[in-house]
């Protein structure tokens, strides 16, 4: 049995075949393979973060994947673009299979990595993805309200959500908090149950595994056109003797930079690893396979000076617009290959109107601006010493 999967958070998504029995979803280690229903399973998938996307074009774009084959401490906002579980509740309805990716700390170039601002209010000492105290009652806290929202969606429950996926690249981050780790995995299965799947993923690289190194969870791999697709799944088999072989991020494209070229990988370099990696029977996850849009002040920034741009296109298979690209149908060709594909429609890309010349007039000035609201009584006045940061003005600038 194969299947299409979505991540975000990540999800990822897999079209499924639907069985009167009990749902069980299960590693055969002996086998080195998933089993979905008591029948071996493997899947393509890809990445798609549901807050970069409008809620009104989720179905489209949930529906075109499977045909190719808290804002203050104590505030949690689950509404509009950010209902987490009509996005998981839509993928079930359209056929699919989740694998989340909750974090707490996601990267995916979000603005302090998917972590709060408001998080250095509270210790400007504190240290991120670490075991310090004040962090880990701030993940515990997080992790209270989340869990307990997905679990009715594991597809142990009837839902879609096959693993779960604990921090992201932490065996890169360098730090090798194991204490850190253990907590995160010992959370989720207090709050999923002990029969939760959890991975985690890291370039391949076996001092990189042993960073993060947790029993009982997946290895998994982070790679891109043109890697030696043999020698990094002996990587994963060392660090990990059985199991299925997942590439958890595979990327057909790569980010933008504030004043840079725009990024561009060749699609011939693309489909010939894409298909190595179906060659040697692993899983395989598309990161992005629609990017989306940096809304508002989220996006975030590389190592050093290297800021997003509001467009997270990522060169995906499906556009920025939500498009199929030439890239997504030759996927899809290559997935037949391997795998049965969908039956229905293949989608087309959505018809456009021309918006004809804009004429841009001028707006007030920022003196005008300040002017109005200090005659509304919005503006307050704060005094220091040394200059404040937004955080340090409770002002919200993201998520």
């Amino acid at each position: 049995m194969h299947s299409w999967v979505l991540a975000t958070l990540g999800l990822t998504l897999c079209s499924v075949q639907l069985s009167s029995a009990r749902p069980s979803f299960v590693v055969d280690y002996d086998g080195d393979q998933f089993l979905k229903d008591g029948k071996p399973f493997r899947y393509v998938s890809g990445s798609l973060h549901y807050f970069r996307v409008p809620k009104v074009y989720w179905r489209d774009r949930l529906h075109k994947m499977r045909m190719a084959g808290e804002p203050e401490p104590g505030k949690y906002n689950f509404q509009g673009d950010y209902d987490l579980r009509a996005f998981l509740q839509m993928a079930h309805d359209e056929g699919l299979l989740v694998v989340l990716r909750p974090g707490p700390y996601i990267c995916a170039e979000r603005d302090n990595g998917g972590l709060p601002y408001w998080l250095l209010r509270l210790n400007p000492h504190m240290k991120y993805r670490s075991s310090d105290k004040t962090y880990i009652s701030a993940v515990d806290k997080w992790l209270s309200v989340l869990l307990p929202l997905v679990r009715p969606f594991l597809y142990g429950n009837g839902g879609p959500i096959i693993t779960v996926q604990v921090e992201n690249e932490y065996g890169q981050y360098g730090a090798c908090d194991h204490s850190y780790m253990l907590h995160l995995a010992s959370s989720m299965r207090t709050y999923l149950g002990e029969d939760v799947i959890l991975f985690r993923t890291d370039v391949p690289n076996m001092n990189i595994y042993k960073c993060d190194a947790i029993n009982g969870t997946l290895v998994t791999a982070d790679f891109g056109p043109g890697s030696n697709v043999g020698h990094n799944l002996q990587v994963m088999r060392k660090a990990q003797g059985r199991g299925p072989l997942i590439v958890t991020e595979y990327y057909p494209g790569w980010m933008d930079h504030w004043g840079q070229p725009h990024a561009h990988t060749k699609h011939s370099a693309v489909l010939r690893t894409f298909e190595q990696i179906l060659k040697h029977n692993a899983s395989v996850n598309f990161y992005m396979f629609h990017g989306g849009t940096n809304f508002g002040f989220t996006s975030g920034s590389n190592a050093g000076v290297g800021p997003q741009p509001t467009s997270y296109d990522y060169g995906a298979p499906l556009s920025e617009a939500g498009d199929p690209t030439d890239l997504y149908y030759s996927i899809r060709n290559i997935t037949g290959k391997y795998l049965p594909l969908p039956q229905g429609q293949v989608p087309k890309p959505a018809p456009k109107f021309r918006l004809g010349k804009v004429k841009m007039i001028c707006g007030p000035s920022l003196d005008e601006i300040m002017d109005y609201f200090r005659r509304e009584g919005r503006l307050r006045t704060a005094t220091s010493k040394y200059p404040m940061s937004l955080l340090i003005c409770t002002t919200v600038y993201e998520t």
